[in-house]
This record gives C-alpha cells, structure tokens and sequence, in this order.
C-alpha cells in the first residue's frame, strides 16, 4: 500500500495570515491578491532582485537602473515588504528577504520565470473567462488567446522560453531529490516524457555514466534541449525523440518519467497516455513508471495542489488528482501504484510498475 505523508495540522488560515487579522480582513486580502501579484510581477519584469543580490540599494538608484519613477517604485516595494517580498530597513533602502532571492535569475529554485509566465498577458485573459469553465467544463486559454495553450507556446518564442524556464529551476531540485529516491542503476535507459530542455534527464545520467537516456518532447521544446545532451558530455547516450503525448513514446526504455505532464491533460489524453506507455513497456515486468505530480491531499490544509488544479483546470483542461484517484487511474490502464511519497515539496514521486 503507496506510504501516506502526514500532512500540517496547521491551518490555512494559520499558514496565510498573521494570528491578529481578522476573517474580513482575511478574505479582503484574498480578494484583493491582485494588489500583492501584479507590484511583484512588475519588480520582477524590472530584476529588481537581481539588482540587490549585491545589498541593500537605495529607491532611487533601483529606480535609475530600472528607467521607472522613484515614487510608484517605492510604493510596489513596500507593498511586496508587507508580505514578506523584499524588506524596507530603516534608513530607507531595500534589501532581500528570502522569499525575494527567490525572484532572482540564475539561483537555486529561481520563481523568476514562473512568476512571469503566471502573470502573462495570455494566462491573466485566460483566467478572466474563468466563470465560462465552470459553466461549460472547457479550458478558457484557446478561447482567450485563439489558440490551445501549449500551441500557443510553440508560436510564441518569448513565452516558450519562459515556460521552460519557468519550471527548469524547480526540476534542477526535484532531480536532486529523485536521485536519493530512486537507484537508477538498475536500468539500462531512461524516457523522460515531456521531459523539456533535459534539466531532468541530464541529471540522472550525470550520476549514472552506464545509463542511457531519451529524452522526448515536441520539436519546438527539443530546439531549446541543453547542450550537454545535444553536443555535449552526454550527447552519445542520448536520443532527442521528436513527438507528442499520448501516442509517441519510445519503446526502448526500461524506465519511464513523467514529470508534471499528465495533470496537463483532460482524463482523455491522460488515459491514453498511460495506455500508450503501458503498450511500449509490454512484457517487461521489471520496467517502471515514474510520475512526479503533485497530489491533492485530503481535508482543509494549504496544499499547493489545490492551486495548480484550478491553473490547469482554467488553461489546458488538466487536472490535479488525489492518491486514490491516481491508484484507481494507474489500476485502469495496467499499472500497480507501488510506492507513493513526498519528494521536494509540492513534488510527489510515484512509482507504478506493469500489471
């Protein structure tokens, strides 16, 4: 039976407001996110963390090097320092928090690009058509924007590269974490499916130097694979595997990663992808199937889950299951959930093998 995690008894109110505000205040909070989101998006689009990797800056040099004005500056900056987003000191200058170091380029677990990417013009007009998915069940993205979202990404350059950016970081530190998960060395080859510019793969085979890998994406993505796998170090144990889900996987695999993919599809796609996977493994009963997804977990905690539900609910008609739903899932299209575990919070490892 898949080990449950022990979940934070806190809670969400605990997790989000300080003890002292009250449930008006709570919710006006809520509501008015947008006060918090857009002053954070704008410092972020401007690298104002960047600029105090060095130390605290005053305002109106952050506001010289930024081309703003130093009044509407000062005021996002002591909006973002009331959550906890950068810190006013008192002579006046900014300085980081931990959570702004976070916004910056270039450092371990950066949120720069996802922030971006969160905040885009597309994804804000998709989640104004947000009352149309309650009422019809369909993602708003293509509606909004006149194309499906991960189209759209491929006819957008700008918005591709910070779609993978947005989630290279965070997979740099899920691969670290799935190392001392997994003993790979037991596989021959490794498929990580939608598996992006490699951030992942590149880091298991780095650590396994027997271990081939494929990694597979659509074209487009694969342009922008890292140069290790393509020319580089690991350019001979590597195959770029042009195609799509549900139907194009490798055959050659004995290890198969699925890593925040299938919560990207409607039950469909997600099904037909877990029969296709099933099809190329065949009777292979020591291959396995790694899906590193978050997972919905039960009663009122905060649970980031929740959240990205409602994201691929609204922009690609995803969804974000429970571990039941996921047994049930793997069960019905020739999986065994074998193990189930937390693996760098929100991430969860599951590791299903071949009925």
């Amino acid at each position: 039976m898949p080990a449950h995690q022990d979940t934070n008894p806190a809670t969400p109110a605990d997790l989000l407001f300080p003890a002292w505000m009250p449930p008006h205040l709570r919710l006006m909070q809520l509501i008015a996110a947008k006060w918090i989101t857009q002053p954070l998006l704008a410092l972020t689009h401007l690298g104002v963390a960047d600029l105090l990797q060095g130390g605290p800056r005053t305002v109106e040099g952050l506001a010289q090097d930024c081309g703003v004005l130093t009044d509407p500056l000062r005021r996002c900056l002591r909006a973002a320092a009331g959550v906890g987003v950068f810190s006013e000191m008192e002579d006046g200058r900014f300085t980081l928090t931990p959570m702004a170091h976070h916004l910056s380029s270039g450092v371990d677990l950066s949120l720069r690009d996802l922030t971006l990417l969160l905040g885009s013009e597309p994804t804000t007009r998709s989640f104004a058509g947000i009352l149309d998915v309650l009422k019809t069940g369909r993602p708003s993205f293509q509606n909004a924007n006149g194309t499906a979202f991960f189209d759209y990404l491929d006819q957008s350059p700008e918005l591709g590269t910070i779609y993978q950016g947005a989630w290279a970081p965070l997979t740099a530190g899920v691969g670290q974490a799935l190392l001392k998960a997994v003993d790979f060395a037991q596989f021959g080859t490794v498929a990580d499916l939608g598996g992006g510019n490699g951030t992942l793969l590149r880091a298991i085979l780095d650590a396994h130097p027997s271990l081939k890998g494929v990694l597979m994406d659509r074209p487009k993505v694969l342009e922008g694979a890292h140069p290790d796998l393509t020319r580089g170090k690991l350019a001979q144990r590597v195959e770029l595997f042009a195609g799509a889900l549900p139907q194009d996987i490798p055959t050659q695999a004995d290890a198969y990663l699925v890593k925040n993919t299938l919560h990207c599809f409607d039950e469909t796609v997600a099904a037909e992808t877990l029969l296709s996977i099933r099809a190329a493994i065949g009777d292979r009963k020591d291959a396995r199937l790694f899906l590193i997804e978050s997972v919905i977990t039960p009663g009122n905690e905060y649970d980031w889950g929740r959240f990205v539900d409602i994201e691929v609910m609204v922009n690609c008609g995803g969804r974000v299951h429970t571990l039941p739903e996921w047994e049930k899932l793997l069960d019905t299209y020739g999986f065994v959930l074998d193990d189930a575990k937390s693996l760098l919070p929100p991430q969860w490892l599951l590791t299903a093998r071949p009925k």
